[in-house]
């Protein structure tokens, strides 16, 4: 049965329903311990959830390292961490999707999403079938790009690590045609930085799609999400390290955007 809540649809009127907590994940636990103040368990997934939902946070994208078959654990976690009312984004093994059934199997154990990046390159049938039973509104698009001198963007798959010579530009425009809900253009030459999100790749892939664009790879203030906002075509803002690593939360991101930029701007 096709869910009809639109989770990319629904921007409200809180800042922080714009930014997104990526929770890296193996063997069921955050594969570093979150440095967030006051955790009994800093390696624990719901509890790392619990605080940013209760900071305002309504959407969390896990990103599952594991192969498909060492995650058997997964069904049980999405169902524990999406009981904790946040729309739950899940990417397992780099956006490899094995079959239709494989996403199937997370929506109903209570995903609202499911990420595609390999899988969207390797085997686009498997998304379109996805999309067919389920609908685009439960299916993420995940573009890893980075320079390939003077080719311009280049989707890479893989976790980034094998590069391919599909234009970013041009995966975006073949996702939005299979019908995906977003999209979440991830900058691999600025991943792990903290200088910032490239906001020229979000703006071409959200100009080729059309489609609502989630900016990842960078973020290491809160003016940079602000910046993704404003002049980066963004919809939507992915944080992982600095908020994981504590050096800033999702209340003072929150109260940073809510001073320096407008929702009047959506």
């Amino acid at each position: 049965m096709i869910h009809q809540r639109t989770l990319f649809g629904d921007r409200k009127s809180q800042v922080t329903d714009l930014v997104i907590p990526c929770i890296d994940v193996a063997g069921g636990r955050a594969t570093e311990p979150a440095a967030i103040p006051g955790l009994r368990d800093p390696g624990s997934v719901s509890e790392i959830t619990r605080r940013y939902t209760g900071e305002g946070a309504t959407k969390i994208f896990l990103d599952v390292l594991d192969p498909w078959p060492e995650a058997e654990y997964l069904p049980d976690l999405v169902r524990a961490v999406s009981g904790l009312g946040v729309s739950l984004l899940v990417s397992v093994d780099n956006g490899v999707l094995p079959t239709a059934d494989h996403a199937e199997a997370l929506l109903d154990a209570g995903a609202d999403a499911v990420s595609v990046s390999t899988s969207a390159v390797e085997c686009p049938k498997v998304v379109r079938e996805v999309v067919a039973r389920r609908g685009g509104q439960h299916v993420l698009g995940v573009i890893n790009s980075g320079l390939a001198g003077d080719a311009g963007d280049r989707v890479h798959v893989e976790g980034g690590r094998r590069p391919t010579r599909v234009p970013a530009t041009a995966m975006a425009a073949e996702l939005a045609s299979i019908g995906v809900g977003a999209l979440l253009a991830n900058s691999l030459d600025q991943e792990g930085s903290g200088a910032g999100y490239d906001l020229r790749l979000t703006r071409a892939v959200a100009e080729a799609s059309g489609l609502p664009v989630i900016a990842s790879g960078g973020a290491g203030t809160s003016e940079h999400l602000r910046e993704a906002l404003d002049s980066g075509s963004a919809a939507y803002v992915l944080v992982n390290a600095m908020v994981h690593g504590g050096r800033t939360s999702m209340a003072e991101i929150g109260r940073h955007l809510e001073r320096h930029w407008s929702m009047a701007a959506r």
